[in-house]
Protein backbone atom coordinates (compact mmCIF):
# COMPACT_ATOMS: atom_id res chain seq x y z
CA UNK A 1 0.00 0.00 0.00
CA UNK A 2 1.36 3.42 -0.98
CA UNK A 3 1.29 6.05 1.76
CA UNK A 4 -0.11 9.44 0.80
CA UNK A 5 1.95 12.53 1.49
CA UNK A 6 0.65 14.22 4.64
CA UNK A 7 0.59 18.04 4.68
CA UNK A 8 0.02 20.42 7.60
CA UNK A 9 -1.47 23.83 6.78
CA UNK A 10 -0.66 26.69 9.18
CA UNK A 11 -2.79 29.67 8.14
CA UNK A 12 -4.81 32.17 10.19
CA UNK A 13 -7.17 33.14 7.34
CA UNK A 14 -9.82 30.39 7.45
CA UNK A 15 -11.10 30.88 3.88
CA UNK A 16 -7.57 30.71 2.47
CA UNK A 17 -6.75 27.65 4.58
CA UNK A 18 -9.90 25.79 3.51
CA UNK A 19 -9.22 26.57 -0.15
CA UNK A 20 -5.68 25.22 0.13
CA UNK A 21 -6.96 22.15 1.97
CA UNK A 22 -9.59 21.41 -0.67
CA UNK A 23 -7.07 21.82 -3.49
CA UNK A 24 -4.56 19.50 -1.83
CA UNK A 25 -7.20 16.87 -1.10
CA UNK A 26 -8.38 17.02 -4.72
CA UNK A 27 -4.77 16.36 -5.75
CA UNK A 28 -4.72 13.25 -3.54
CA UNK A 29 -2.79 14.52 -0.51
CA UNK A 30 -3.71 13.81 3.09
CA UNK A 31 -4.24 17.07 4.99
CA UNK A 32 -3.83 17.34 8.76
CA UNK A 33 -6.28 19.48 10.74
CA UNK A 34 -5.61 23.17 9.95
CA UNK A 35 -3.93 25.22 12.69
CA UNK A 36 -3.86 29.00 13.03
CA UNK A 37 -1.05 29.78 15.48
CA UNK A 38 2.65 29.13 15.92
CA UNK A 39 2.15 27.21 19.16
CA UNK A 40 -0.46 24.98 17.53
CA UNK A 41 1.85 24.42 14.56
CA UNK A 42 4.67 23.11 16.76
CA UNK A 43 2.29 20.84 18.71
CA UNK A 44 0.55 19.53 15.58
CA UNK A 45 3.90 18.89 13.86
CA UNK A 46 4.88 16.70 16.79
CA UNK A 47 1.51 14.88 16.91
CA UNK A 48 0.97 14.36 13.17
CA UNK A 49 4.55 14.07 11.82
CA UNK A 50 3.58 15.58 8.45
CA UNK A 51 5.77 15.16 5.38
CA UNK A 52 5.49 18.88 4.57
CA UNK A 53 4.21 22.06 6.22
CA UNK A 54 2.69 25.04 4.40
CA UNK A 55 3.31 27.94 6.80
CA UNK A 56 1.90 31.45 6.81
CA UNK A 57 4.37 33.98 8.20
CA UNK A 58 1.86 36.17 10.09
CA UNK A 59 -0.23 34.13 12.55
CA UNK A 60 -2.76 34.72 15.33
CA UNK A 61 -0.52 34.51 18.38
CA UNK A 62 2.75 36.08 19.47
CA UNK A 63 4.81 33.40 17.72
CA UNK A 64 5.26 34.16 14.02
CA UNK A 65 5.32 31.51 11.35
CA UNK A 66 9.06 32.07 11.03
CA UNK A 67 9.60 31.41 14.74
CA UNK A 68 7.40 28.31 14.59
CA UNK A 69 9.30 27.11 11.52
CA UNK A 70 12.62 27.48 13.34
CA UNK A 71 11.38 25.32 16.22
CA UNK A 72 9.87 22.72 13.90
CA UNK A 73 12.98 22.46 11.71
CA UNK A 74 15.23 22.15 14.77
CA UNK A 75 13.09 19.58 16.59
CA UNK A 76 11.53 17.56 13.76
CA UNK A 77 13.40 18.42 10.53
CA UNK A 78 10.15 18.71 8.55
CA UNK A 79 10.37 20.68 5.28
CA UNK A 80 8.43 23.95 5.31
CA UNK A 81 7.16 26.14 2.50
CA UNK A 82 6.14 29.69 3.42
CA UNK A 83 2.86 31.09 2.10
CA UNK A 84 2.45 34.79 2.73
CA UNK A 85 1.08 38.04 1.41
CA UNK A 86 4.07 39.87 2.93
CA UNK A 87 7.00 40.28 0.57
CA UNK A 88 8.93 43.14 2.13
CA UNK A 89 12.71 42.76 2.30
CA UNK A 90 12.86 42.43 6.10
CA UNK A 91 10.31 39.59 6.17
CA UNK A 92 12.01 37.77 3.30
CA UNK A 93 15.41 38.01 5.01
CA UNK A 94 13.96 36.61 8.25
CA UNK A 95 12.39 33.73 6.33
CA UNK A 96 15.64 32.92 4.49
CA UNK A 97 17.41 32.33 7.80
CA UNK A 98 15.25 29.25 8.44
CA UNK A 99 16.45 27.41 5.31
Amino acid sequence: MIMKTKILIVENERIVAEDIKRTLQNLGYTVCPIVTSGDEAVKKAEQESPDLILMDIVLQDEMSGIEAAEQIRTRFNIPIIYLTAYADAKTLERAKITE
